[in-house]
């Protein structure tokens, strides 16, 4: 190869990554300055679904799990906000859901978000109901002024009867905030 094609494609390599990190420092600098600012009377509604097939071979152990949680709220004041979630989750033969209120707070793009509620788990042969406490770690990423995708580390403690379990993970959730 020449000289002069070297400089021809390291001049257009550098164009190219010129465009590329403008193009990033323009996405940055959006997702940076847009305020998670939620006035008093949003609506917020939404949720989070997922899908898993988990197999382990040395076990013999397969398990395939979804789980659908929507859920609505309002701003009762400026970055506060009340409201409910549903979960449903299907495993193997085990079928759970949970329904609880929730409290959100917003500070910038980061919220944290507290519910306590109900959850009851069925078996073949049994049906558990308890208690469920959790919380929410997360953040707004709007992809416009009404849209976010909303990432957050959960943390839900289950309690019945003197038995209790935990689950701590991370989900994401997409989220349209109306009069916001």
């Amino acid at each position: 190869m020449k000289v002069e094609e070297l400089f021809y494609l390291h001049r257009n390599k550098t164009k190219t990554m010129k465009k590329i990190l403008l193009a990033a420092m323009i996405l940055l600098g959006t997702v940076a300055s847009t305020n998670a600012q939620v006035d008093g009377g949003t609506i917020i509604t939404g949720g989070s679904l997922y899908f898993n097939r988990f197999a382990d071979n040395e076990f013999d152990i397969k398990s395939t799990t979804f789980n659908v949680s929507p859920q609505f709220g309002l701003a009762f004041a400026d970055n506060f906000v009340g409201g409910a979630w549903f979960s449903f989750s299907a495993f193997s033969d085990v079928s759970s859901w949970s329904v609880a209120p929730f409290v959100r707070y917003y500070m910038k793009n980061f919220f944290l978000q507290a519910q306590y509620g109900y959850s009851r788990t069925s078996t073949n042969s049994q049906t558990i109901g308890s208690s469920v406490f959790g919380t929410d770690l997360g953040y707004a990423m709007f992809l416009s002024d009404n849209v976010a995708l909303e990432p957050a580390f959960y943390y839900n403690q289950y309690f019945n009867d003197g038995l209790s379990g935990h689950d701590l993970g991370f989900k994401i959730g997409f989220q349209i905030y109306f009069n916001r």
